[in-house]
């Protein structure tokens, strides 16, 4: 009789577990914004570095045209939008939304008005960095929470790099991205798979 009750267990948990293994997370965000924005960012600090143009400067505009098109093609195959069930759950989607918005604004205002190298690229770091930072507070995901305070700190530092170190800021935010988005991101979409 008791092996007919731990047969049920396990047959219990191996459904559950292939469920959850069918269920979409949207874990796969963090990496591909990660390896989104360091893709393009890098394709900038390496054309400023040749070229010294001012089309180098507006490579990032393909993070969002390439970006938007990726998630929602792939958010359309997620049919499952419960995991954001609680009320701090969507404070961090919302932070995340303000966030967007106000790099993409905020990179069109400096761009126009010649003064990219003030406050842009170390707004995007530090904006970066408190999103993962909370992002991982809310998961109690220690790698996300250590990236997101690197990349906050890569933020404050790049806010020195002037005159003719300005083209580093750029090479800043792929080191941010790296460390807050897409290094923690993919241990955070290999703890899920796990199941820990």
């Amino acid at each position: 009789m008791e092996e007919n009750f731990d047969a049920l267990e396990v047959i219990a948990r191996t459904r559950g577990k292939v469920e959850m293994d069918d269920r979409p997370t949207g874990n796969w965000l963090f990496p591909m914004w990660g390896w989104l924005t360091a893709f393009f960012y890098l394709a900038e600090f390496i054309c400023w570095q040749l070229f010294h143009q001012p089309w180098c400067l507006w490579l990032w505009v393909g993070i969002p045209v390439v970006g938007m098109p990726l998630m929602a093609l792939l958010l359309r195959k997620d049919h499952e939008r419960t995991h954001m069930r609680t009320r701090r759950s969507r404070l961090v989607l919302d932070y995340w939304i303000f966030a967007a918005c106000a790099i993409g604004v905020g990179g069109f205002l400096y761009g126009f008005a010649g003064v990219y190298e003030i406050a842009e690229n170390p707004m995007i770091c530090l904006l970066v960095g408190i999103g993962a930072f909370i992002t991982g507070e809310e998961n109690r995901f220690r790698p996300m929470i250590v990236g997101g305070l690197l990349g906050a700190a890569i933020g404050i530092g790049s806010f020195l790099l002037r005159g003719d170190l300005w083209g580093w800021q750029m090479a800043a935010i792929v080191l941010t991205a790296a460390v807050s988005l897409i290094i923690p991101g993919h241990l955070f979409e290999k703890r899920t798979k796990n199941g820990i």
